[in-house]
């Protein structure tokens, strides 16, 4: 037990109370009552060298030193302290109550930590073994380790899947949300989306034709390609859209023959005697040659150029409209005076090529026959040929042909060819407009 301040013993002994005795000594004698000292007393407390066998007042007490020299307290019994008692063992590593035995039966106290209560025990002098939890180091278990009132916080720890590195986070108890890149299901994308070190790998796909035949396509680089599927038909002339590109009849539907033997072409309308015969016998021999051809043709025209062995013949697919109209019409229309003995004219050409393009199509050729005051025409669709306007000059450049002169000849159809080419075209035929300053010819595309 600490030594406790004099002020709270005598409180504990009951010095306040006015008891006890003084003590004096003489030099060689015991201590002696001084006289009087009783109603005398003004003692403040009881004085600490208490003897048994003093007189007393009823309930006064003094310190007085126990046998092991710890300081106890003596109590007033019938008149006389009694002998000295020794204080109760305490946690000091002394033998307070003097039996010899040091902080014995020192009860365990609480103690605590910031994590809760506990008890400790009395060792040697100090008080130890306290129970109550110890703050630790923070774990990601669910737990308020550290006991700061809040769980797993801020722990991470570095995380890898097969794409890479990353870190992920405590959370209720287990490290979850990893940062590194998941594998994925592999795509067409030049990347290596499943980590496995190869790009792209393995992935194909359905795919089809224009016409919708199936076949499989790779992926190479990041794109599908190489598609197995077999390739459209060739396109024939057959009023459908045999190769699936959303035309029908498409590149069938002008021919041009640039070596058409003259002999054979002349055959089929034997007015036709070759190049300088009459323009309408010749364009329908040309006409009439190109049915006779396998392939697309409806119509044609010629001779566009040539000499007595070959010469230069359009051949119109189906997308020509052969129809009829009567040299009277056409008067009607354009000139009266014109008729039926004029059919031999680019005047005839003219006509033909305006009234085709008042019924819609992009230009006309004709007459391919005529006879008892009609009229045959090729009507041209818009892929098949163009009404192109041009210089007079060009024609005269290219063949010396001067429509305001002489428009019939066939130095003029080879001009008109001519002046379509060096614009782009395959062939021309013409002219069939013309003044001093500007013409006009079909083109063919």
């Amino acid at each position: 037990m600490r030594a406790l301040p004099l002020a709270l013993l005598c409180v504990i002994a009951g010095c306040a109370n006015g008891g006890g005795i003084e003590r004096r000594t003489t030099g060689d004698a015991g201590p002696v009552d001084a006289p009087g000292a009783i109603d005398a007393r003004i003692d403040a407390g009881p004085a600490i060298d208490a003897y048994a066998g003093d007189p007393c007042a009823p309930g006064d007490t003094r310190f007085c030193t126990a046998s092991c020299g710890t300081m106890g307290i003596a109590s007033c019994v019938a008149g006389f302290f009694g002998p000295c008692t020794p204080p109760n063992e305490d946690c000091n590593a002394m033998d307070d109550d003097c039996d010899g035995m040091t902080d014995e039966s020192v009860a365990a106290r609480i103690c605590s930590s910031s994590c809760g209560g506990g008890m400790e025990q009395c060792v040697s002098g100090h008080w130890m073994g306290c129970t109550a939890t110890m703050p630790g180091t923070e774990t990601c278990n669910g737990m308020d380790d550290d006991c700061d009132s809040r769980v797993d916080e801020t722990l991470t720890r570095a995380c890898a899947t097969v794409c890479g590195s990353g870190t992920e986070t405590c959370s209720a108890g287990a490290y979850v949300g990893c940062t590194a890149a998941s594998p994925r299901t592999e795509t067409c994308n030049a990347m290596d989306d499943d980590c496995d070190g190869m790009t792209d790998e393995m992935l194909t796909r359905m795919c089809m034709n224009a016409c919708g035949a199936a076949g499989t396509e790779t992926c190479r680089m990041g794109a599908y390609a190489g598609c197995t599927a077999p390739a459209p038909p060739v396109e024939t002339c057959n009023m459908r859209d045999d190769d699936c590109d959303g035309t029908t009849d498409e590149d069938l539907q002008v021919a041009i023959y640039g070596a058409a033997p003259t002999a054979q072409v002349a055959s089929f309308q034997s007015s036709c005697t070759g190049p300088g015969a009459g323009i309408d016998v010749c364009l329908s021999a040309a006409k009439r040659w190109c049915v006779s051809q396998a392939g697309c043709a409806v119509g044609g025209a010629g001779l566009l150029a040539g000499n007595a062995s070959t010469v230069r013949v359009a051949c119109f697919g189906n997308h020509a409209s052969e129809r009829s109209v009567s040299f009277a019409t056409l008067a009607s229309l354009y000139n009266p005076s014109f008729d039926e003995s004029q059919a031999a004219s680019h005047v005839a050409s003219s006509y033909a090529n305006r009234w085709c393009q008042t019924q819609g199509f992009a230009a006309g050729i004709g007459p391919v026959e005529h006879a008892s005051g009609m009229m045959v025409v090729d009507c041209l669709a818009a892929d098949q040929a163009a009404t192109v306007s041009i210089p007079t000059l060009d024609l005269i450049l290219a063949a010396t042909c001067d429509p305001t002169v002489d428009p019939n000849g066939f130095h003029c159809n080879v001009a008109s060819d001519l002046v379509c080419q060096m614009r782009g075209y395959r062939a021309g035929f013409g002219p069939v407009e013309w003044n001093d300053t500007n013409s006009a010819v079909v083109c063919f595309h």
